[in-house]
């Protein structure tokens, strides 16, 4: 809104313009040389359309017509909750990030009546969100994703867009109104998504370079009703990594694939003692259901959908860049490999090796090898089926390959060299 450009200026309003207490005590500046920390006046030293003369002597005329410019906060911790909000309002904080990379992980967590979050990035608003108990939420583009208790979404949708909402911005300590307002804010079916209370979302933003440093973390609490969240600001981070096969279409597939990939994801959180996040203990160090998941450190690509093996026995299933499920149970690796070309049966093993003649058959095995002592050979696809007549076989067409010897029921109960 901005100090008016003439008439009567007092320190509340300059103050209440600097989304402070107007209350608050604040020398407007020092008697000489330039203003010092913590005065009004040094307040306004990046002030719109110009800042405050930082030079005595000093008067109230010099804040006519000045809008305050909000500061921009450091990130903190990954855990530290930087505010809260009730009632009525639009809440934003400018956050400063330098030039670390990663992924910036923000907890949203919502009491029960419905609130609204997104972040802005490098032009680009971020609101898909995740939660333990609900899973993966989206809202249209360019909206705040709201989240919540059910109850108040048909008044929610009959006030949209909603206009003149109070705004307040993080002074740094707690989000202060700054007389102004916000218009045009959106709450529709569209990017209203309701269900339990007393959740914590997860909201991730990839920084993959060092510029832009700072993004813009909105809030919009609920209009309708009085409501009470709370939000953190954090640092990039690189998130944590498990190994595991490239994206298969079925779980027996990714059971026996071959891990070799390195893939991301996050924890989520809940809202614990004293109002600071907790992050979840993820005692196994891997994805767990509803985790967002990666393919790069970042979060800046979701993991494709398909399943991942994640343990011996159990493969996850990822569907929109979430964990929708745990599978357990992964069977035999095996498969039936085949034909390979032997060379015709002896009685003995003294000519086998170099027998002109030619047979065929298939085992279970591992692709790109040949079969060994107790493997099963069978003189067709169909396995299991008629297994080869017992007797000594060239395993395959070269002499290097070894000879064997099959007993009655197929299987391998000799393997030399020729």
């Amino acid at each position: 809104m901005g100090l008016p450009a003439s008439g009567i200026i007092k320190a509340s309003d300059i103050n209440i313009e600097a989304a402070r207490v107007g209350t608050t005590n604040a020398p407007l500046g020092i008697q000489t040389g330039t203003a010092g920390e913590g005065s009004l006046v040094k307040l306004y030293d990046d002030a719109t359309p110009s800042p405050v003369d930082q030079n005595s002597p000093y008067a109230y005329s010099d804040f006519y017509g000045k809008s305050y410019t909000p500061p921009v906060i450091s990130c903190g911790t990954s855990t530290a909750a930087i505010g809260q909000g009730s009632g009525t309002g639009y809440f934003e904080a400018q956050l400063d990030f330098s030039t670390t990379t990663g992924a910036i992980v923000v907890y949203f967590y919502v009491s029960s009546v419905p609130d609204g979050v997104s972040f802005l990035y490098n032009s680009v608003t971020y609101n898909t969100l995740t939660s333990n108990a609900e899973g993966r939420i989206t809202a249209a583009s360019g909206t705040n994703n709201i989240v919540g208790a059910t109850g108040s979404e048909a008044a929610l949708i009959a006030g949209s867009p909603w206009d003149d909402i109070t705004k307040s911005v993080w002074n740094g300590t707690s989000f202060g109104a700054t007389g102004n307002t916000e218009s045009g804010l959106i709450a529709a079916a569209t990017n209203i998504n309701l269900g339990a209370s007393g959740l914590t979302y997860t909201l991730v933003i990839p920084k993959t370079a060092a510029s832009p440093s700072d993004g813009v973390l909105k809030i919009f609490g609920n209009p309708v009703s009085t409501t009470a969240w709370r939000v953190n600001a954090p640092c990039p981070i690189t998130l944590p990594s498990f190994t595991t096969n490239s994206v298969n279409a079925t779980f027996q597939g990714a059971c026996c694939a071959t891990q070799n990939q390195t893939y991301y994801y996050v924890k989520n959180a809940s809202l614990g003692t004293s109002s600071t996040f907790t992050i979840d203990a993820n005692t196994s160090n891997l994805p767990e259901v509803n985790y967002f998941v990666f393919s790069d450190s970042t979060g800046a690509t979701a993991l494709a959908n398909g399943y991942y093996k994640i343990t011996s026995n159990t493969a996850i299933y990822v569907q929109n860049g979430v964990v929708d499920s745990i599978s357990t149970g992964c069977g035999s690796c095996t498969s039936v490999i085949g034909p390979i070309s032997a060379s015709g049966r002896e009685s003995s093993s003294q000519f086998v090796c170099f027998n002109s003649g030619t047979t065929q058959y298939w085992y279970e095995g591992t692709a790109g090898t040949l079969p060994g002592l107790g493997d099963k050979c069978y003189d067709t696809s169909s396995v299991p089926g008629t297994v080869l007549v017992a007797g000594w076989y060239r395993k395959g067409p070269n002499t290097g390959d070894g000879r064997m010897q099959i007993d009655n029921v197929g299987a391998i109960i000799t393997d030399e060299a020729c």
